[in-house]
């Protein structure tokens, strides 16, 4: 058995966005409809069994692809000087989609068109100096751009506060978008990779990124979607990047919590406006910080249907922040869910629920972590990864066998979390993720009905700080907390 050698500091700090202690946005998105808070449990010892818990019959393929969801936050760049550049991390754990938001200065309007009563049409209006040099960065990393239109959580020292969050002048606000998005769409194609998604907005639904009216964002997101869409109408226009709160927060799951408007009364509300203005709108963007993977299931089927309801049934669902929901006041539970095999078997599971329920495209938050604080980062400050990167690398494993195949399990549902792809070649990979304190014992099924003999096995958990290589039995022992990528040749 051999070892790749990962390195993981656990080094316990609270979470900040800047060296200006900027706090985390998942802190208030957790007050805003976070359901489930899983408790720090310890992992059941391996399992010794002579005979499995559960088998796993390979069938035949569903006539679905699995999908490339390998998109982050923020990165390659640093936003701190000490920081690491993580081109040759992310290209090594199969990045392919970085989103443009939480630089904390670079590419947030703020900085890009500080004036709001300046000329929209003078070029002398922009200044695009820091944005040019992160997302050159993008593009030369090989990483196609996913263009956040708004402002980061905060801003670092140099860079104009994004305040008030309302634009002044929504007018020459509009006009200023549709220069930005000219401005970047020409450099993509300079480089050879073009863009295609522009999102308006971010979490709008929080105070901390809205503090307009709620009208005066649904009015401000039609303009820009028309004013973008008559402008470049071959480019994927959408948003607004939702919280949780505003699929899973109701009067009845937060009672005395809500106001008129908040939780999944904003979604239908917001909906019931675009429908009633025409507005284009080429994907819906969420986003989701919990350690419970069905709240991306509930999640994904609520937006799913208040857009069918609607109208918009071929609008494809994207979710552009996601991880688990750190517990910044349990210090076990942050390195449990922040460092461990829990959580990143957690982000697992996660992956797999929105591969079933379809979601097109995912940005995970975040590339690296401020200070080398645990943060939400899956690398540290000085590109060393966390698990979260580890199991990273797995799924884009796991994508390079794109024919989805179908699985039956037979036996008690233990809870774990699998996805099946056959490559070209005809070679099998199985993602699996228990996000659970029990061990399983699984075993394979071939097609015809043969045992199969894994050719090899990678595994991430607490066991060890790197990817663990394999080759496994017949009967494949399935540690609490942790992940497996199986491989079954033809």
């Amino acid at each position: 058995m051999k070892t790749r050698t990962f390195l993981i500091c656990l080094t316990l700090l609270l979470p900040a966005c800047t060296s200006a202690n900027i706090p985390l946005p998942a802190d208030e998105v957790q007050d805003g409809g976070s359901i489930t808070e899983a408790q720090p449990s310890p992992p059941a010892a391996a399992s010794t069994t002579s005979e499995p818990d559960l088998t796993v019959t390979i069938g035949a393929p569903t006539g679905e692809s699995i999908r490339p969801l390998l998109g982050i936050n923020a990165g390659p760049v640093p936003i701190e000087a000490d920081g690491a550049d993580l081109t040759a991390a992310y290209q090594e754990i199969g990045v392919t989609l970085i989103r443009t938001h939480d630089f904390c200065g670079p590419l947030d309007m703020a900085t890009m068109y500080p004036d709001q009563n300046a000329d929209p049409y003078n070029p002398a209006s922009y200044d695009f100096s820091a944005s040019d040099q992160v997302f050159a960065a993008i593009l030369g990393g090989g990483f196609e751009p996913y263009l956040r239109l708004g402002d980061s959580y905060g801003s670092a020292n140099g860079f104009p506060p994004a305040r008030p969050r309302a634009p002044v002048n929504p007018e020459h606000w509009v006009l200023a978008a549709v220069e930005v998005v000219r401005h970047y769409h020409e450099l993509a194609e300079e480089a050879g990779i073009p863009l295609r998604y522009v999102e308006i907005w971010n979490e709008p639904d929080l105070s901390q990124f809205w503090d307009g009216s709620q009208q005066e964002f649904f009015s401000l997101f039609d303009q820009t979607a028309h004013a973008l869409k008559n402008e470049f109408p071959t480019l994927l226009i959408g948003g607004p990047g939702l919280t949780q709160a505003s699929a899973l927060a109701t009067p009845e799951s937060h009672p005395g919590r809500l106001t008129s408007g908040q939780g999944q009364e904003y979604t239908r509300a917001f909906l019931d406006y675009l429908q009633s203005r025409q507005t284009p709108i080429d994907f819906f963007s969420w986003h989701m910080y919990s350690n419970n993977p069905k709240d991306f299931v509930k999640a994904a089927q609520f937006y799913r249907t208040e857009l069918d309801t609607r109208g918009f049934t071929q609008v494809p669902l994207h979710n552009t922040e996601w991880n688990t929901a750190l517990n910044t006041d349990n210090q076990a539970a942050t390195e449990e869910f922040g460092l461990g095999g829990h959580g990143a078997a957690i982000l697992t599971a996660s992956w797999i629920a929105m591969q079933q329920e379809g979601i097109a495209e995912v940005t995970l938050y975040r590339g690296s972590s401020p200070s080398n604080r645990i943060g939400l980062g899956i690398f540290f400050a000085d590109g060393q990864p966390k698990r979260a990167a580890l199991v990273f690398s797995l799924w884009a494993e796991l994508v390079q066998h794109p024919q989805w195949l179908r699985l039956t399990l037979d036996g008690d549902d233990p809870g774990l979390w699998l996805l099946a792809g056959q490559a070209e070649t005809g070679e099998i990979a199985i993602l699996i993720a228990n996000p659970t304190e029990q061990s399983v014992v699984v075993q394979m099924i071939l097609p015809d009905g043969r045992i199969a003999q894994p050719a090899a096995m990678k595994t991430v958990s607490d066991a060890n700080d790197g990817i663990e290589e394999s080759v496994p039995d017949v009967l494949i022992d399935i540690p609490a907390y942790s992940v497996q990528l199986i491989e079954i040749n033809p």
